[in-house]
């Protein structure tokens, strides 16, 4: 069997989302008015006299409706027009009533009044033509776009479809301003939003239990779902400035529809538990979880007008939050609860039965005793009326649960909320005697957690990536035993500013010793010195750094010393600023001041990680507390602790390296210079050892991982000598493309070598492997040229693999012969130049065979009159794979499709005819011999059938069969020119007709 994208791939999404509820419809048998029409209005216009039942609309409102949705632009402010659209109705004026109402385009509330329908090879006419592989269409409005490619081809993977989507978006717009996810498919399947102006898009898998790739983005697409992500976890986002689209990550998915679940079931009396546990690793997006559960509760019929509380602990993160709910269009706006007297007036509101909205507070605006008499007032009220206290549809999510839920403000909160709904979301839960996350939000003994999305999971998604951590100058700077058993042990959770009075005089003065000894120049000196170094040999110019100080003195003081051995731009201090603080620290933020126009120093600070995230410089930002939490920078790669942390602080705070950047790193790393990680098992012993074990990982485990992951790639190639030569190359690249599943693997296993290998950075250890490591840099270089027939995008190779590059230059022998290896593009002459450039039959055999299968199997732009070289193809690759030939053999096969592709083109061109008048010819040179009269007949039907086509003529019944039937006309004079059957005449026009509604006009 011929395995091809429509085979192995197209065909299994059809009929799995057929089973699934979709209705299936040929794209060449849609209702459709227009080819340049994204919409299919008929099924449209039925399913809003349908869904618009209740509005009694009318002819003229249906109009008013489309006209909305034609008219509407296909710039940024258009789609997200048409999303809330999509989402809310489009405000049309019944002119019978004269008012406004709102017509839906789907019904969410009876999924099923809904008409989904699956159409395949869906042709759309624009700046160039395009035929999509897959539209999901609801109501008519197209909203899914499936691109899929060959899962057993040589070189073609998702990342060709994910292209082909990028490039559709630009070509017709009109189409991509109604459909909002893209799904790339092969073996793997990544989804996204569509987002036309920008280019590029974070792609996400989905899973569901044990499914593959495929089959759980099947479950994705189900009707249900699908109307579901659309509503409630799918937004037009303003972010840093730039407009683009968010969806969810199927943990955040299924993490809020249980929340919402929760309690439509307690409401419904199907379930008592009214709260929850949502532990998320850091870096899954905790936030938008929150957002996303929020917007479906807010709009739910069953909760009628909810009170929903966002409770943080820190005027950052409130600040965050509603920087994130806001930059989110098309969902409910919070208010900030920015006072004790808000808080109660909103409490007061309606007669006491409380504002209704989405509200942002800290959980210190629960204070027990300026709240105490409205807590008296709301028990005595709630006696005979309903109130904020015994309302049910009153929901508090708390963010970063672990913390400042235990203690009198909590209990406030409860009592003032005493009928609400409560749910914790958090990374680093707390287990331990007066703060236990687990007792105050889990349902014990039987729910430890609503949902659980940890570090195993995340890093296997690439959500996350690992965290090693290295100890540095251990005999140096480290922190003795007895002072680090101190602090362990204490409740502390970190050295304060000031020592707390209550604290035990032994163990003040072991603390008071430890916070002199972070602060010592001297000591602070070493460690800058080696951090500079540090950063300079292995991350300068690929990742930013954050030095993490035991104070703000020690801020100031590493300041003073990064700046002798960086230059000054490199560095900048981001912490508060007192009255008090001394000379250093005042220096620093007046240099501050002075530079940004005596701003204020919060907006100073801001603009500092502002341009931490997005602009060359800083290169190091130097904090004590801040951006500890909730800092989110994917360039981020190298965090240098130099202050005392553990259990959950601890966590948070090495979390801020573990989030991806551009595919680029493998883990991020974690410096330490105060001994905490000599025993992190206790450091963190509130957590399960096990998931703790896949939190960290030491630089020393990350060295066995590279030693193990080159044996395993070298494993592949066994009797292969490790020599540079050119016949050693291509034998090994012969093993690579001869096994599917090397051939998928390879480039991708290579690249994660590569990646610890920069992070490894200068360690010596790694010399021991660099002879076998560069062997393969050469085998994949030499891959990346014959088989993809183009190298890496040299600017992000360069700048991200420092090491790589440093080496394999020096390894002259590899910069020598992968530079004498030449891409030899298809075109005039390509045997001749062939010939000239390589001396060897190997290689020119693999250069041609790699050529074939990119120019006829993959490229986009294949014509069909190169569909009878493609079994050709197929079959010397399949010959390659099974090594039957030998390499003259396979040469002379290529050659010889490689001379009939030249000679197909060349005739074309002599004779004059375009790509159908020419298909046409060479499908009857098939199953006749062709002459000069046959040639002219097909010069007359083409002038027959351009006569009475037009764009979109394939959507008209009447001209189709007028087509169809000079078509037939056609092959009935062939059929009497050549005394054919009426089996073989039907033959020929059935392949005829179908070319035409393939490839369009002769």
């Amino acid at each position: 069997m011929r395995f091809t994208e429509k085979s192995a791939c197209e065909n299994y999404f059809l009929e799995n989302l057929q089973q699934a509820g979709w209705k299936y419809i040929p794209g060449v048998e849609l209702k459709r008015t227009d080819l340049k029409e994204p919409l299919l209005i008929f099924n449209l216009r039925d399913s809003l006299n349908l869904i618009n039942q209740n509005l009694n609309i009318g002819e003229e409102e249906v109009n008013k409706a489309f006209n909305e949705l034609l008219l509407t632009n296909v710039g940024p402010e258009g789609v997200k027009k048409v999303l809330n659209y999509f989402k809310f109705g489009i405000p049309i004026k019944f002119e019978k009533d004269r008012t406004v109402k709102y017509v839906q385009l789907f019904d969410y509330l009876n999924p099923f009044d809904n008409e989904f329908i699956i159409s395949n090879q869906v042709t759309y006419t624009g700046r160039e033509n395009i035929r999509n592989d897959i539209i999901l269409f609801i109501n008519g409005i197209p909203l899914v776009d499936i691109e899929c490619k060959n899962p057993v081809s040589l070189t073609e993977s998702w990342v060709d479809a994910y292209n082909q989507i990028k490039n559709y978006e630009k070509i017709i717009p009109e189409l991509y301003k109604y459909i909002n996810i893209g799904i790339a498919a092969e073996n793997e399947a990544r989804y996204f939003p569509i987002v036309p102006w920008q280019d590029m898009a974070n792609t996400n898998i989905w899973r569901v239990d044990e499914k593959d790739q495929i089959d759980s983005i099947i479950e994705m697409l189900t009707p249900t779902t699908l109307l579901d992500i659309l509503r409630n976890f799918l937004f037009f986002r303003i972010e840093r400035g730039e407009a683009t689209k968010v969806i969810t990550r199927y943990m955040q998915y299924y993490a809020a529809n249980k929340v919402y679940q929760r309690i439509i079931d307690n409401l419904a009396g199907k379930d008592a538990k009214d709260k929850g546990l949502i532990w998320h690793w850091q870096g899954s997006g905790k936030t938008l979880t929150m957002a996303f559960a929020s917007q479906k509760l807010y709009y739910t019929k069953e909760l009628s007008n909810p009170s929903i509380f966002f409770i943080v602990d820190r005027t950052e993160l409130e600040e965050q939050l509603s920087n994130e709910l806001n930059a989110l269009d098309g969902i409910a706006k919070p208010e900030i609860i920015s006072s004790i007297a808000e808080l109660k007036r909103i409490i007061k509101s309606d007669d006491y039965r409380g504002k209704r909205g989405v509200f942002i507070t800290l959980i210190h605006k629960f204070s027990p005793e300026e709240l105490s008499l409205v807590q008296k007032e709301l028990e005595t009220i709630s006696q005979n009326k309903e109130t904020l206290m015994n309302r049910k549809n009153v929901i508090a999510l708390i963010d970063e649960g672990h913390r400042s839920q235990y203690g009198l403000m909590a209990s406030q909160m409860r009592s003032l909320l005493k009928s609400a709904f409560f749910f914790a979301f958090t990374g680093t839960p707390i287990s331990k005697n007066g703060k236990d996350t687990f007792i105050t939000f889990s349902n014990l003994p039987d729910e430890l957690y609503l949902d659980r999305y940890f570090i195993y999971d995340s890093i296997k998604d690439n959500f996350t990536v690992k965290i090693a951590y290295q100890p540095r100058l251990e005999q140096d700077v480290h922190l003795d035993k007895e002072l680090l058993e101190t602090f362990l042990k204490s409740e502390l959770e970190e050295i304060p500013e000031n020592l707390k009075n209550m604290v035990e005089n032994q163990i003040k003065e072991k603390l008071n010793n430890i916070k002199l000894i972070l602060e010592n120049p001297h000591r602070i000196a070493i460690i800058a010195t080696d951090i500079a170094q540090h950063y300079k040999n292995n991350f300068d110019d690929r990742f930013k750094a954050l030095v993490v100080a035991g104070s703000r003195l020690a801020c100031a003081i590493y300041k003073k010393e990064l700046d002798k051995h960086l230059p000054e731009e490199y560095s900048k201090v981001v912490m508060t600023y007192t009255k008090n603080d001394k000379p250093i620290i005042q220096e620093i933020q007046e240099t501050m001041e002075l530079k940004y126009h005596h701003k204020d120093l919060e907006t100073i600070n801001k603009d500092l990680t502002s341009k931490f995230k997005e602009e060359a410089y800083p290169k190091i930002l130097i904090v004590t507390d801040m951006l500890l939490t909730g800092f989110d920078a994917p360039n981020l790669g190298v965090l240098y602790l130099d202050k005392l942390l553990k259990e959950h602080r601890l966590l948070q705070a090495i979390a801020r390296t573990n989030r991806p950047y551009k595919d680029l790193k493998e883990a991020g790393l974690v410096v330490d210079y105060i001994g905490v990680f000599q025993d992190f098992k206790k450091a963190l012993e509130i957590y399960n050892e096990l998931d703790m074990e896949k939190v960290l990982i030491d630089i020393n485990s990350l060295k066995e991982e590279f030693g193990e992951k080159l044996m395993e790639i070298l494993s592949w190639f066994e009797g292969v000598s490790k020599e540079y030569d050119r016949r050693v190359l291509i034998k090994a690249l012969k093993i690579i493309t001869s096994n599917e599943q090397l051939n998928k693997e390879f480039p991708l296993k290579y690249r994660e070598l590569r990646k610890i290998f920069e992070l490894l950075g200068s360690d010596e250890s790694k010399i021991q492997y660099l002879d076998d490591y560069m062997w393969l840099t050469c085998i994949y270089q030499y891959y990346l040229k014959m088989v993809v027939q183009q190298p890496e995008i040299k600017e992000l190779v360069d700048r991200y693999f420092q090491k790589t590059i440093q080496y394999a230059h020096e390894t002259t022998k590899v910069d020598a012969l992968i530079k004498d290896i030449p891409i030899i593009v298809f075109g005039d002459d390509y045997l001749k130049r062939l010939e000239d450039k390589f001396t060897d039959m190997e290689s020119k055999t693999i250069s041609i065979i790699f050529m074939l299968n990119k120019l006829i199997l993959v490229d986009k732009n294949k014509k069909p009159i190169y569909e009878s070289l493609a079994d050709r193809v197929e079959r010397l690759l399949h010959l390659w794979k099974e090594r039957t030939l030998d390499y003259e053999a396979l040469f002379r096969e290529g050659a010889s499709i490689a001379q009939s592709y030249d000679d197909i083109g060349k005739r074309q061109k002599i004779l004059g005819l375009s790509d159908m008048e020419y298909f046409t010819l060479i499908t009857l040179e098939k199953i006749v011999k062709v002459d000069e009269e046959v040639i002219n007949s097909i010069r007359t039907l083409k002038e027959k059938i351009n006569s009475i086509s037009f764009t979109g003529w394939s959507l008209q019944t009447t001209v189709k069969k007028e087509v169809e039937k000079e078509i037939r006309l056609f092959c009935l004079s062939i059929m009497k020119k050549f005394g054919l059957t009426y089996k073989a005449m039907d033959g020929l026009h059935k392949k005829l007709f179908e070319g035409l509604l393939n490839y369009g006009f002769f």
